[in-house]
């Protein structure tokens, strides 16, 4: 084991699960932006692969009970990852909505910067909340929708749209949530 900063670096399967999604990310990045119909199935796989690695990463830490300081940051930072790359490529590739993608990487920042903040204090990782895994599910359907959408097989228009406003309203929802863990972890409760 290695410690960095008080986070001991412990290799077990569901930090290893949680690693492979941060790679796969800008692989899946690739394969929207040189979409084609060869690489459209293996989009597909990879995409569909990443999400499921999100949900086993997580249930096999607490099944096998390998939950690390290591975890709690991997897992978040595998799910920004995921989004970065993909709202990137999918705002160029698929326009996906400016006004979301702001709203996303704005609140993942300042969501970030406040974990930052609290570890440097108290040298304390703040966990997950229920909130937060619905809207990332939810940011991953909508991003999935739009996957499917690359192929204009169908029209998806109206579920863009009804998932975009359902999706901003739950990162609206979790952002509030995650502030008022913040503050209390800020206030020493």
């Amino acid at each position: 084991m290695v410690y960095f900063e008080g986070v001991k670096f412990q290799v077990n399967l569901p930090n290893v699960l949680s690693s492979l999604r941060i790679v796969m990310a800008p692989v899946i990045f690739v394969f929207i932006w040189n979409i084609s119909d060869e690489l459209y199935p293996l989009l597909l796989i990879f995409y569909v692969t990443t999400v499921l690695l999100d949900f086993f990463d997580g249930y096999l830490a607490r099944k096998l009970s390998q939950e690390t300081e290591l975890g709690k940051i991997l897992d978040p930072v595998a799910d920004k990852f995921l989004t970065v790359f993909l709202v990137i490529a999918l705002i160029c590739k698929a326009d996906f909505p400016l006004w979301l993608a702001l709203t996303v990487f704005t609140r993942d920042f300042i969501i970030l910067l406040a974990s930052m903040m609290v570890y440097k204090e108290r040298r304390q990782v703040q966990p997950s909340v229920v909130i937060g895994k619905v809207t990332f599910f939810m940011l991953t359907f909508l991003l999935f929708i739009y996957i499917i959408d690359l192929k204009q097989t169908i029209d998806l228009e109206v579920l863009k749209h009804f998932f975009s406003v359902s999706t901003f309203t739950f990162l609206l929802w979790s952002f509030y949530e995650y502030f008022k863990i913040y503050e209390r972890a800020k206030d020493g409760s």
